[in-house]
């Protein structure tokens, strides 16, 4: 009888908080299908779902790294890191425009530039709310949580929740209302950055450029973002030496 009495709050504490009891990354569960049949089968940490299907950023500054990543990766396929884009970034600047970004950031137009060169077709455009139910690819969006200004990508909208992979939290869902008191800015609309896939020629900047329209169901052309408008969209950071190491 004590023994029951002393495991019992034991028991009850971790049924109340089973769900942050994780197994190990690659654990797998033996379960029984019928007829004595047992398999066994692998088991997601909540952690692995969350960042399934993303590139998570590994620092402060590389968001819109990650958010390009995570499109060229798990969109088009191609076997790119954060890091990668994080180096080509510095490489198309010129060393009056390292002094800049180390001190504001890397903006919407260095994406474009990155994108570019890769071959891709990018550009920035601002749109209404009402026409994001209506995209039909995932983007890159500019957010602003809380004041902070950050880069994400939006999968796509269902019903009144909104679902990004974001480079700092994973994979979340979010009502709408939350997500546009981020994402809109002056004038109900917000940013949103599209990349095409690569074609089979060659493209010249200016070709990849005009040939671009964003992945709207039968909806007008949005407004296309000037480079001066790109130029100004970016978050602020620290350069941190280790990134070339």
């Amino acid at each position: 009888m004590v023994l029951r009495k002393n495991i019992l709050p034991i028991i009850l504490t971790c049924c109340a908080f089973g769900v942050l009891i994780l197994p190990p990354a690659g654990w797998a569960a033996n379960i029984e299908i019928g007829s004595g049949i047992r398999v066994d089968m692998p088991v997601k940490s909540m952690k692995q779902l969350r960042d399934r299907g993303l590139v998570k950023q590994k620092f402060d500054y590389s968001c819109g790294a990650a958010a390009l990543a995570t499109i060229l990766r798990y969109g088009f396929g191609e076997a790119v890191t954060e890091k990668q884009i994080l180096l080509e970034l510095f490489d198309l600047l010129s060393d009056k425009e390292k002094k800049i970004s180390e001190k504001e950031g890397f903006s919407l137009l260095d994406l474009q530039r990155v994108a570019q060169a890769r071959g891709y077709k990018a550009q920035g455009f601002r749109l209404e709310a009402k026409y994001l139910p209506r995209l039909s690819g995932p983007v890159i969006v500019f957010i602003e949580p809380r004041g902070y200004k950050h880069f994400a990508v939006l999968r796509g909208v269902r019903g009144d929740r909104i679902h990004l992979a974001d480079p700092s939290r994973g994979n979340i869902r979010m009502p709408a209302y939350r997500f546009l008191e981020s994402w809109l800015q002056k004038g109900d609309k917000g940013i949103i950055f599209v990349v095409e896939p690569r074609t089979a020629k060659p493209a010249d900047a200016t070709a990849r450029t005009q040939s671009l329209t964003p992945p709207l169901k039968g909806l007008p052309q949005p407004e296309i973002m000037t480079v001066r408008d790109m130029l100004a969209v970016g978050n602020p950071f620290v350069r941190l030496p280790e990134l070339l190491r």
